[in-house]
Parts: C-alpha cells; structure tokens; sequence
C-alpha cells in the first residue's frame, strides 16, 4: 500500500492506494470520500497530466506521501421533504404502530439479488451491526470505505420501512472487488454468486477490525480472520490431518485453520444437512509427498476445535460442466433443521470441554419440566412428562432458544463468548431460484420470532412461517437452500416445539 494525499476544495484526505490495483479502484475510494462520480473526477500530480482510467501504476511516479488535487462536483443528495423523526422521539403509540410494520427491503440494481439477500441475512446479526456502527476509520482504505458505507446502509435499513436503493454501498463494493463489475456481451451487470459476496464482504470487514492493534490491513496474514472480530462472531477454528494414502508408514501431519463457513457436501446418497456436513470434512487430496518426492494421495480429515457464536452453511449445490461451459445445479432435496447440533464433528478434547455444558443444560430443562409439572398440578404418569418434553424440544431433546429481534448483551458476550454446547438454531436462510449459478434469482429469509419469518425478494418483503420454511429443502424449480446462518442456541427452555434432525 502507498499513501497519497488528495486535497478537493477545502477537504484534504490520506488515501491508500493498492498498486496491485486498477486505477478505477483508487477513483472508486474517492467517490466514497467525496461522492464525486468517477466520470467527473479530474486527478492531477502525476507526470503526464490527469490521471486516465487506463493508466498503469508502473508507469507513474507513485510514491509514499505524494500530494495530488482532485477535481470535480460530487453528487448532490436530495433534502427530504419531511424533517426526519426517530423512533425513539415518537409518543409511545406511534412508535409500536411502527414496530408492527414490515422491515426494508433493497431496491435490485440491476442483477444485484446476490448482494441483497447477502446483506439482509447479515442484518440478522446485531452484533454485527453493533461492531459497524461504532467502527471508526484508522486510514482511508478501500476496506473503510466498504466499512463506512456499510454503516450507511444497515442505519437505513434498521430505521426505515420502505424500500432502500444501496446505490453508494453497490458502487462501493464494486470499486473494492471489480470482478462484481461483470457485464455482459449486452452490456447488462451480470448474475453473482451469494456465497462469493457473504466471503468477501466478512473478509473485508476483518481486515479493518482487528481485535487488538495489530496491522488489520496485511492481506498476507494467514491468521487475519482469527485475529478480527469477525473471526470471533463466525470463525471456525479446525485442525486438518492429512494421512498418505499411497505410503501409509509416513507420518501423519496436523494443520489448524479458520473457517468461516462449512460446506455440505451433495451426492446421490445425501438427504440430510449432517450427512453432507460430514462427507465435507472428509475428502482426498493430492500434494507433495516428502517421502515419495512426488505428488501423492492424501486423506484429509477435518475436525473442529472451536466454535463461533454464529455458523455459516454453504449447500455445494453448483458444480461445472464442461459440455456447457457453466455452472450446473444439483436439486437434490436436502432437509436441515431448524436445530443444529455439531457435536459429532468437534475434536476429543473439544468434547470433553462442551460435556458438562450439555448435561447442565439438559438437567436444567428436566428441572424445568418438572416445576411445571407441579405448578399445574399434573399426575406422576411418565407418559405426560415425556409427551411434554417431546413438544418442547423435539426428537433429540433439545431445549428451544429464545430469539430475541435486539441484541441486549455485553460487550464481552458479543466478542469472546464461545458456544459452550455445540448446538444451534437456524436464523437466517438464503435461497436460489433457477437451474444455473450465472442466472436465476436469490432471496432471504430471516427469523423474526417464533414461527414468524420474514421473506427478502430484493424490495418486496412478506411474513411466512416455519412451514414455508420447510419447503427450501429442494427436489424442483422453487426457491432451494444456498446458505443457512446458524447462531447459538440459548439454554432457555420453552415449550414451543421445534424440529430437529433425523441422523
């Protein structure tokens, strides 16, 4: 990175310019400082005049400090015709009118769908939101520059009731990872895939929050998500053995890794979200053989060590085709819960440490059982207990959370409280509509409250239950599960029933 200092009117501002990058990349960092278009942009102090979009920064006289003069009138936002209000001024009456009214949805700018339900199944995470909103710039980096229009965006959609049109953050996020730019022949932004946009986004977003005030900015740093906030929220810290299939007297090697999503596996034999879970952390690769001094066959097996508050699912639904040239789908139907348990993935001594944990929870919610029982003056027949407790938690005796819509927690459970039971309930679905990954339609759906969902087809939103939840699992043309955000089960026992999976 070099720094540069650009003086517009009045304003000076310190850029970091990436050399690795275009120039259009730079030019979309000025327009998140100033909102001066790119084509108006007139960039002088560089040999040979302004600074053209087809420059290279090998040819220029790039260097740590250097002064430049932008030019040009930014865009001049419209004033409301109304002042604006907040909620928390309005008389109590008016204020729950509001509350009872749908959230925002987000205006699709053209083959945006991706980045909406990308974006809408992230607002689900108040921590998250919490985290940006107090986010305060060190430089001006094309990462603060996503993180600061970040803000923008999620403060418009967490007030407002009607939809939002994310024209700064598209253009923004754009400017930071060009390869969402593509058009087609036609001239037409194209289609993108969710999970790429979810990956970067969380990836931008720990390079500028570090958890402590190390160099958040180096993208060379193996262990950037687990050093970040982000990697606390969603990182999924394993250890990878790689055993040699073609010489098994070789030693075994370990390696620990951050995950920030696991991948669900699908073949002819999978029908449950756990299946494939477990067919994802298992898998044959090859690589260089120390002993053989050749490239070998290596078993790889994946176990977890730790886990975040919040789990991200990626259904590998999309694979190529070389007849056709793209990305076919596999519609296999394939059920998830709506309570996760991954205990069986986690390592020995990570089991050991989640054990007491689950029994205190599982003795907990018997107590519970039991002084409802009293209160209500039932009789002693195991029959009502059992018929009870399979109401309240389901086929494998897991307490129902409770999910509350605001994030009322300390400071210390938003960044370093781990899960403690390895279980998990679902909050947040995005689904994909169409046969190929280049096309179709994505949508969000997210978690309100109890049986109450809402849907997030870019500006339209609706309410749906857990029933229509259900039918996301796949098997035809519908909507079918891309992704699924888990976040950590509550110990709070309730008796309302939830389902389960079979394994």
């Amino acid at each position: 990175m070099v720094k540069v200092n650009v003086k517009w009117n009045k304003e000076k501002y310190e850029v970091e310019v990436d050399p690795s990058e275009p120039v259009s990349s730079f030019k979309g960092q000025l327009y998140s400082l100033t909102m001066v278009p790119v084509e108006r942009q007139k960039i002088m102090g560089f040999k040979g005049g302004i600074l053209k979009d087809d420059a290279q920064w090998k040819d220029l006289d790039l260097s740590e400090g250097k002064n430049l003069m932008l030019m040009g009138s930014a865009v001049e936002l419209e004033k409301p015709d109304k002042p604006i209000v907040f909620l928390e001024d309005l008389p109590p009456s008016k204020a729950a009118a509001l509350n009872s009214l749908l959230p925002a949805g987000l205006t699709n700018l053209g083959n945006t769908c991706y980045l909406n339900s990308t974006l809408q199944c992230l607002k689900t995470v108040p921590e998250l939101l919490s985290i940006i909103k107090n986010y305060k710039p060190k430089t001006n980096s094309r990462y603060s520059n996503l993180l600061k229009s970040s803000q923008g965006l999620f403060n418009d959609l967490s007030r407002l009731h009607e939809p939002v049109t994310p024209s700064v953050f598209l253009n923004t996020f754009r400017m930071c990872f060009p390869r969402f730019s593509e058009k087609s022949p036609e001239g037409l932004y194209m289609q993108q895939d969710a999970e790429e946009a979810w990956g970067e986004l969380l990836t931008a977003y720990a390079h500028e929050l570090p958890l402590d005030n190390s160099n958040g900015t180096d993208s060379h740093s193996a262990d950037l998500i687990k050093r970040s906030m982000i990697g606390k929220l969603f990182g999924i810290q394993v250890v990878e053995k790689f055993t040699c299939k073609d010489n098994p007297e070789e030693e075994s090697t370990t390696r620990e890794e951050t995950l920030l999503k696991l991948a669900c596996n699908i073949t002819v034999e999978t029908s449950y979200l756990f299946d494939g879970l477990k067919k994802g952390l298992e898998e044959e690769i090859s690589k260089a053989s120390p002993t053989l001094h050749k490239d070998a066959i290596y078993t790889k097996k994946t176990l977890i060590k730790q886990l975040p508050k919040y789990i991200m699912v990626q259904f590998v639904r999309f694979h190529w085709k070389d007849a056709t040239k793209t990305k076919s789908k596999i519609v296999r139907v394939v059920q998830f819960p709506f309570t996760l348990d991954l205990f069986d993935l986690c390592t020995p001594e990570y089991k050991e440490r989640l054990s007491p944990n689950r029994k205190r929870v599982e003795d907990e919610f018997n107590a519970s059982l039991e002084r409802k029982r009293k209160a209500v003056g039932g009789d002693d027949e195991e029959s009502d207990k059992q018929g009870e407790k399979k109401a309240a938690v389901g086929d494998d005796n897991q307490p129902q959370s409770t999910l509350s819509s605001e994030y009322t927690s300390s400071d210390d459970d938003i960044f370093f409280k781990e899960n403690e039971t390895g279980k998990y309930e679902l909050c947040a679905v995005l689904t994909h509509q169409g046969r190929y990954a280049e096309s179709g339609h994505y949508v969000a759906w997210v978690k309100k409250s109890e049986n109450k969902w809402y849907k997030f087809d870019d500006r339209d939103v609706t309410e749906h239950t857990d029933e229509d939840i259900k039918k996301l699992s796949g098997g035809g043309d519908f909507h079918i599960c891309y992704l699924a955000l888990y976040r950590t089960l509550a110990s709070k026992p309730k008796s309302t029933a939830t389902i389960t999976e079979q394994k």
